[in-house]
């Protein structure tokens, strides 16, 4: 009888542990744009990213604006050029040669 409560203590134990292990490990939060803008975005714009569309996201070009997160058209002039925009920064500072140092 006390092996079979040290062993049923022991099985409580270490279901205990499981489940916090489980519920404690990271959360995925599913965060998307499921709306867009077309007004074009006042503040500076640090980078962005494409996004596909997979409901309930849209499609969308997410831009890194100073002030967060901007969901916007995909298809407006005005986003089409940053994006070139801010390609062709990303290629000169990628392609400029790296400096030497001499001793």
């Amino acid at each position: 009888m006390h092996l079979c409560l040290r062993t049923m203590t022991c099985l409580t134990v270490l279901i205990g542990v499981l489940v916090v292990e489980v519920t404690s490990g990271p959360i995925k939060v599913f965060d998307c744009c499921t709306t867009v803008s077309n007004v074009p975005i006042t503040a500076p714009i640090i980078g962005y990213r494409i996004q596909r569309k997979n409901l309930p996201c849209v499609r969308a070009v997410i831009f890194e604006t100073t002030e967060g997160h901007v969901c916007s058209h995909w298809r407006e002039d005005w986003v089409f050029q940053k994006v070139k925009e801010l390609e062709k920064a990303r290629k000169a500072t990628r392609t400029s040669p790296a400096p030497t140092t001499s001793s």
